[in-house]
């Protein structure tokens, strides 16, 4: 990955607070003065509470697994705005849990030596952290803007929803599980045939366009990823009802990889999303509904010799 590639993610990363004067100045000064260009920054993270809540951090270091948040009144009402904001699928993918960060805060409403204080001590305390780990050898420096899946996958036994890496096109994906050549496929869901020899029709790949919110994307389906992960809501926006479950195939178990933009690269990439079982209609049966039963599923390097039937 090259160093421009590396700019190009801190330019767009630090620039998504435009409009927030407060988090812009706070979170480029922590930028600034923290100075470890090993130490990857994410801002807008999506946090999940254990009461349920959810909130976006204004920035976060996930090498420390520390959140700075900016505190004022008017803040404060930005970020019930924030909260209504639509979920991306990006953002559920990265969610974290939290209950598993330290969260810093930086009162902006006071004068400017209090805050510039204020946001010496977040530095201080964050690469205090960050050497804490180098020490005990539990840091993992950051280096490129963009993983290739193919050197990220060259030594892993299974595929998982915390990789948080993308595939550029379906073939890829499918040749990664299988250690299969295909070239393209013009299907979003289907039996790849070097799978069949390990599974026979037990699984189907599927590769859907998802949202979150918002309207359907292609000929009327309309499938939409929980802000939780754990749950498909597929229908067809020009069909009253769906098919019951048992019709067809009763063990509709589908390896699923949403396509998404990421909102910070933008680049467009088919991730994993976990193994998806079909359960029971929705109540008005005008929805599949499918549960996530898996979220790895293991890769399959050489082709195993066909079975014979």
């Amino acid at each position: 990955m090259s160093g421009a590639d590396k700019l190009g993610y801190l330019i767009r990363a630090l620039s998504r607070t435009k409009r927030k004067d407060y988090e812009n100045y706070v979170v480029n000064a922590i930028w600034n003065r923290l100075a470890m260009d090993d130490v990857k920054p994410v801002t807008q993270q999506l946090v999940l509470w254990p009461d349920g809540r959810r909130s976006f951090v204004d920035l976060y270091f996930p090498q420390a697994m520390i959140g700075v948040e900016c505190d004022e009144a008017y803040h404060q009402r930005q970020r019930e705005r924030d909260r209504e904001r639509e979920i991306t699928i990006t953002d559920v993918l990265r969610q974290i849990r939290g209950e598993d960060y330290r969260a810093l805060h930086v009162d902006v409403s006071g004068s400017y030596e209090q805050v510039e204080r204020s946001i010496d001590d977040c530095v201080r305390r964050i690469r205090a952290e960050i050497e804490r780990r180098r020490q005990a050898n539990e840091f993992t420096p950051w280096t490129e803007a963009y993983v290739d899946y193919k050197e990220f996958y060259k030594t892993r036994d299974a595929v998982s929803v915390a990789d948080d890496v993308g595939f550029p096109r379906i073939a890829d994906a499918v040749n990664t599980l299988c250690g299969s050549e295909y070239k393209r496929f013009q299907e979003s869901w289907f039996v790849p045939s070097v799978m069949r020899q390990w599974y026979g029709d037990r699984y189907r790949v599927w590769f859907p366009k998802l949202a979150i919110g918002g309207k359907a994307v292609a000929n009327g389906w309309n499938n939409r990823l929980s802000d939780d992960g754990t749950y498909i809501y597929e229908y067809n926006e020009d069909a009253d009802l769906v098919d019951p479950v048992g019709d067809g195939d009763p063990n509709d178990i589908r390896i699923t990889f949403a396509k998404s933009a990421d909102p910070v690269t933008r680049i467009q990439a088919y991730r994993f999303v976990g193994v998806f079982r079909r359960i029971s209609n929705s109540e008005d049966g005008t929805r599949k509904r499918y549960q996530r039963i898996e979220t790895v599923f293991p890769i399959h390097r050489t082709p195993c010799l066909p079975i014979h039937r």
